[in-house]
This record gives C-alpha cells, sequence and structure tokens, in this order.
C-alpha cells in the first residue's frame, strides 16, 4: 500500500474528539468513566472517558490529564486524543501513550509521531499495530476469483486460539504475497465486521454481515484498496450472533 504525502502532527488531531460535544464534565448524564489512575505523587489523575451516545453505544472521547483540583472543569481542555490508548503514567511529568496506527493505515496517510504536552506534562508516543512479534498468520479464507486473476484472502493474527486478533481482507494476485496489513479491509478490536466474503460470477466482492456491523463496513475499507467493486449482504439469520469471520480450519 503506497502512503499519501501527508504527515499528521498528534498535536493536530483534537478533531478527532467527540465533536458534537465541545465541553465535557463528569457531572454530564452522559458521561462514561472508564477508568483513572493517579500520578505516583497523587497530584494529578488520568481519566480515561467516553459520551454514552443511547443506541449507538459509547463514543470514545479521550483521555483527560487533570490536576485533583480540576477534575470539576471542562476536561475537553485537558484531554489527548482517541487515537492515543494505553496512556501511563512514567512518572509524575511524563506520561506514555500508543499511537493507534490503523486509521491512517486505511487512509494510506504517512504519520510522523511526535510528542506532546498537556497540562505541564510531556506524553511520549510510540506506535501501536496491534500485529505482535510472536504472532503467527492464520488464514480464515482464500478464494480465486472466477476470472482465474485475483484471489481474496482474508486473515487474522493470533498466538493462540482463544487470542484472535481482528481481520485483514487482502485482494493480489493469484499465488502472490499477502500484505501485512489488508489491502482492501482492515478491521479492529470491537469486531470483524465483514463475517464472511466470496466471489460474484463477475469477479466482484461479496460480503455478508449482519444489522448490528453491515452499516459500518464501509468506514474500515482502505482508501487505495485494488479496484474491485463490493456489495454487502445483511443476513441476521446465519451470521446474526457472530462478531468474527470464523470458518472450520485444520487444527
Amino acid at each position: 500500500m503506497k502512503p499519501l504525502n501527508l504527515i499528521i502532527a498528534i498535536t493536530g488531531l483534537s478533531s478527532c474528539l467527540y465533536s458534537r460535544k465541545k465541553e465535557v464534565f463528569i457531572t454530564d448524564k452522559d458521561f462514561v468513566e472508564n477508568y483513572r489512575e493517579l500520578s505516583p505523587d497523587s497530584s494529578k489523575v488520568l481519566i480515561n472517558y467516553s459520551i454514552d451516545l443511547g443506541a449507538f453505544g459509547y463514543g470514545q472521547a479521550g483521555t483527560a490529564i487533570v490536576r485533583l483540583s480540576d477534575t470539576t472543569r471542562n476536561l475537553r481542555t485537558y484531554s489527548l486524543p482517541n487515537t492515543l490508548t494505553r496512556v501511563k503514567w512514567i512518572d509524575n511529568k511524563h506520561v506514555k501513550a500508543e499511537f493507534d496506527v490503523l486509521s491512517s493505515l486505511r487512509h494510506g496517510e504517512r504519520v510522523e509521531l511526535k510528542d506532546t504536552a498537556v497540562n505541564d506534562v510531556l506524553v511520549k508516543i510510540q506506535p501501536l499495530d496491534y500485529i505482535d512479534k510472536g504472532d503467527r498468520l492464520v488464514i480464515e479464507h482464500k478464494e480465486v476469483a472466477p476470472n482465474g486473476k485475483l484471489e481474496l484472502v482474508a486473515y487474522r493474527y493470533t498466538k493462540d486460539k482463544e487470542n484472535l486478533k481482528f481481520i485483514h481482507v487482502s485482494v493480489i494476485p493469484v499465488g502472490g504475497p499477502i500484505p501485512k496489513y489488508g489491502n482492501y479491509f482492515i478491521a479492529d478490536t470491537h469486531a470483524d465486521y465483514v463475517l464472511y466474503g466470496t466471489w460474484s460470477k463477475n469477479s466482484e466482492l461479496v460480503f455478508y454481515s449482519n444489522a448490528q456491523y453491515s452499516d459500518l463496513i464501509k468506514y474500515f475499507l482502505v482508501e487505495t484498496r485494488p479496484a474491485v467493486k463490493y456489495r454487502v449482504v445483511k443476513d441476521d439469520k446465519k451470521y446474526g450472533n457472530k462478531y468474527l469471520w470464523i470458518e472450520q480450519r485444520k487444527q
């Protein structure tokens, strides 16, 4: 996947915060606190929070770094963008955080990670791509298109049967190498969204999903994906209770 000539500084990602709410207070009815962690000297606190969107679930809003005396203030003023995760104290003046690279991979963006500061605390940033050194690639589905030129490959990374990571979908020349990340679709830690896929007789992709996930598939497509058309089939009878694309395979 060829990256675009675009560099995004972490400090410019505040627009990724939940944009429909300019102010966030702990006392808000839609405020959801996920966890908090005190600094070693207990003078400041990390507060990871979400916004309750009702029927749409929770919208991740960010992690605030505040003094204990400021916890009743607008948390948006002290918040990191929601592209940063696993935020932890190093000492009283530093925290570490990891940047979720998945969105950048889907959009073909090249990201320059720069440390930033929030409320006089330096945030040291490292990339997080969810593929660990010890992970092995497991193919869930592999199928040659009717035109005999292309191959659909759905795969994930895992250490064992109990720790399956999210699905990647690539379209490659028959017999070609499988990209590290999906070149057509990359899911996330919440679900695979695409629960099965195959070729149509016209060598176009047909993705199967359910009512919960079918409308979300478009948000996880790779913008620079191969020029192959796709359509989504919603099938609650077969996939209504599923959230992962898992096929029978030899163990």
